[in-house]
């Protein structure tokens, strides 16, 4: 069983980094864009790129895959209400 929490730690903080490095990688990326395309149009007046934004919430919705999934592995090894609570708040 020592060996299983270990692993399961292992693939939590896996899920963890990745979720976290999803999130700042797509951030940045999504600035660099906006500084490169959206700001000139923004200036003179005209809409900013739709599809910029569209682009960061997918990398958003997919960094928050990460991170529900190491709380799934978390909630699985510990099943405690407490644990269950945030899960929910969470997902929903």
């Amino acid at each position: 069983m020592i060996y299983l929490d270990g692993i399961l730690d292992a693939i939590t903080l896996f899920f963890e980094i990745g979720g976290v490095f999803i999130l700042l990688t797509s951030a940045i990326g999504a600035l660099l864009q906006w500084t490169i395309k959206a700001l000139p149009s923004v200036l003179t007046g005209a809409k900013p790129d739709i599809e910029l934004r569209l682009a960061f919430g997918h990398h958003i919705v997919f960094a928050l895959e990460f991170l529900i999934a190491a709380d799934l592995i978390m909630t699985i090894r510990e099943p405690t209400f407490q644990e269950l609570g945030k899960l929910a708040i969470t997902v929903v």
